[in-house]
């Protein structure tokens, strides 16, 4: 299992199964993170929107 969520509180997909996705539009501009909760560690990054 894997997820996708932002420190911040913007956004979260809850847990995701193999197979499922996530989607999230960015309405403004600026640096996003994002972690996995279940691998914190290992699967961080960030997205850039302009």
């Amino acid at each position: 299992d894997h997820s996708v969520f932002s420190p911040d509180g913007l956004f979260n997909s809850g847990t995701l199964k193999p197979g499922e996705a996530f989607s999230f539009t960015f309405s403004k501009p600026g640096v996003y993170q994002y972690v996995c909760s279940f691998h914190p560690d290992q699967m961080r990054a960030r997205v850039e929107v302009k």
